[in-house]
């Protein structure tokens, strides 16, 4: 696979040459190369802004060593400087304006502000010069977002993702006499176990209210709800809202006085007193650590099943991915181009997949990495939710995520203050459309 980068980037190379000696304007540019800008003897300092987390431990080391990497294969770049900041600050600082990085990572739903705020370059022709074999791997859904708004630009690069997870509480479950070896076909059989498991004295599972997005899990599972964006309006019909609307009037009463996001229920789930917590991947550092230190803590994690035997499963995945800032010098966003197609290569990703425990937009690195044994085991059920659940945004269509949209609706049916079913989907759809 190093070699597939290294043609990929000696192909571009020659194409960036010859726009930086005054090629046609329609020219391709490359993807590495390029003289330093004015002022810079040795090179240019490229600077990338990551989400916070990923400037510290292994996520950290990953990134240095990618960008060293980088720099000695290319002697037109000089250093890479990974700088952490929290995404809502990602955002604040693009609306903002000022001094921007070369390079960023930003989660979907924040791309049409962000294109709409700063001059993000096009990689359109970058990647155009990329063997089929890289573009092959990207993820099509993911790639599809990202170059279609409009059509003839590529905004960015995806590059992880994320959805809901079912996390099962087996020491609670079996206590109940609920065989964990099967999971639950349906929405129907799910609840049918938290009646079971409230019967039993365990609270079913926490208040999921604290996030839209958590909470929409009930809704995602319905094969007529098709996420999108045509004609300035969502895809989205108050009818395929209704059926999960419905369900959330069902499991409000379910859920515990704690929400999921409160220590007390993790205290809860990790001391056997909660049968079931919906949350991310990154909950499972927490629960595996509890685990290891308490032999009678035993969890597991499924998808969360569809509405329907066979359907969708009730969750939504959601994306980060990478983009240049359109510094004005063709060299320099050449070799930040160059960088970000490097790192998103399957030999580089995979690296992130396996170390980090994180489900990653190029299929190839994550179905490798995902059907290793040696592999963290969470990484198998991830996938197979990412690959069979709808998105949780229409990035730059859209301001919010469609869950977003129906948070007041949700929560309402969810404790009560809310019962009409029918008026709450169309009140969602609305306040989707107002935020195009």
């Amino acid at each position: 696979m190093k070699k597939l980068v290294s043609l990929l980037l000696a192909m571009v190379f020659a194409l960036s040459l010859c726009a930086c000696s005054g090629a046609p304007s329609g020219a391709s540019p490359g993807v590495s190369g390029g003289e330093p800008s004015k002022g810079s003897k040795d090179g240019y300092d490229l600077t990338m802004w990551l989400f916070q987390d990923w400037t510290v431990g292994t996520a950290a080391e990953i990134f240095n060593t990618w960008a060293d990497e980088y720099v000695a294969q290319h002697p037109e770049v000089k250093s890479i400087t990974f700088v952490g900041k929290p995404d809502t600050e990602i955002v604040s600082g693009f609306m903002a304006g000022g001094s921007l990085p070369d390079m960023f990572a930003i989660q979907f739903l924040n791309a049409k502000r962000i294109v709409e705020s700063a001059n993000i370059l096009n990689l359109k022709s970058y990647y155009d010069t990329a063997p089929d074999a890289y573009k092959n791997a990207l993820n099509a859904d993911a790639m599809k977002d990202l170059s279609t708004n409009p059509e003839g630009t590529l905004w960015g690069l995806p590059f992880t993702a994320n959805c809901q997870i079912l996390y099962r509480n087996l020491t609670v479950l079996e206590a109940c006499g609920i065989d964990t070896s099967v999971r639950p076909a349906t929405i129907d059989e799910l609840m049918a176990q938290f009646e079971t498991v409230k019967q039993n004295g365990y609270d079913a599972l926490p208040n999921l209210t604290a996030s839209d997005w958590v909470t929409s899990a009930f809704v995602c599972g319905n094969p007529d709800l098709q996420v999108g964006w045509e004609n300035g309006a969502t895809t989205i019909t108050a009818g395929a809202l209704e059926p999960g609307y419905e369900i959330l009037k069902q499991v409000g009463p379910y859920s515990a006085a704690y929400t999921f996001l409160d220590q007390a229920a993790t205290d809860a789930f990790t001391q056997n007193k909660l049968a079931f917590t919906v949350h991310g991947p990154f909950l499972n550092p927490n629960l595996e650590a509890a685990a290891g230190a308490n032999s009678e803590f035993r969890y597991d994690a499924i998808p969360m099943p569809s509405q329907v035997e066979g359907g969708p499963y009730s969750a939504s995945y959601g994306n980060e991915w990478l983009g240049v800032v359109d510094s004005g010098d063709e060299g320099r966003n050449a070799a930040a181009a160059g960088f970000l197609m490097y790192i998103t290569d399957t030999e580089q990703i995979k690296t992130f997949c396996r170390e980090m425990g994180r489900p990653v937009m190029n299929n190839a690195a994550m179905d490798e990495i995902a059907s290793d044994p040696a592999a963290p085991w969470l990484l198998g059920v991830c996938n197979e939710i990412v690959n069979n659940c709808v998105n949780q945004a229409v990035p730059f269509r859209c301001d919010i995520m469609w869950e977003t949209g129906c948070a007041d609706s949700m929560f309402g049916l969810w404790d009560g203050s809310i019962t009409d079913v029918k008026a709450a989907a169309e009140q969602s759809i609305q306040a989707i459309n107002e935020n195009a």
